[in-house]
């Protein structure tokens, strides 16, 4: 473990920009979500926001479909949380290496329980 003076912490660590999109990596182990709209997150994989958002606890569509979806998608015993509002948020999923992929039609079958953010358009 290394020792910084608080400045070089601060320097180290600090938040930079990288316009990637709405998902960036923070880290090999860290997402962050530059929200402007809403999200479908892993319950309990937030670790820190900043700005104004809202998280609600909720199926990700109420009828139909989206009931399958939601069991498909979050595997079982696994809640999505809707986070809405504009900023940043930053999501870790109990020390799991992080990975972005980018669905242009393609289908792709996951563990529910490894999906950790996703945009509503995924359905």
């Amino acid at each position: 473990m290394s020792r910084y003076s608080l400045s070089e912490f601060i320097a180290a660590t600090s938040d930079k920009e990288r316009n990637e999109g709405v998902f960036e990596l923070e880290s090999e182990r860290m997402l962050q979500i530059n929200l402007n709209g809403e999200v479908w997150i892993k319950m309990g994989s937030m670790v820190a926001y900043r700005g104004n958002i809202k998280f609600t606890r909720e199926g990700i569509l109420e009828h139909g479909m989206g009931k399958m979806l939601k069991h498909a998608v979050s595997g079982e015993g696994t809640q999505p949380t809707k986070a809405e509002g504009q900023d940043a948020l930053n999501l870790a999923d109990g020390g799991k290496k992080v990975s972005i992929l980018e669905l242009g039609g393609e289908t792709l079958f996951v563990n529910g329980n490894d999906i950790m953010a996703f945009e509503q358009t995924i359905a």
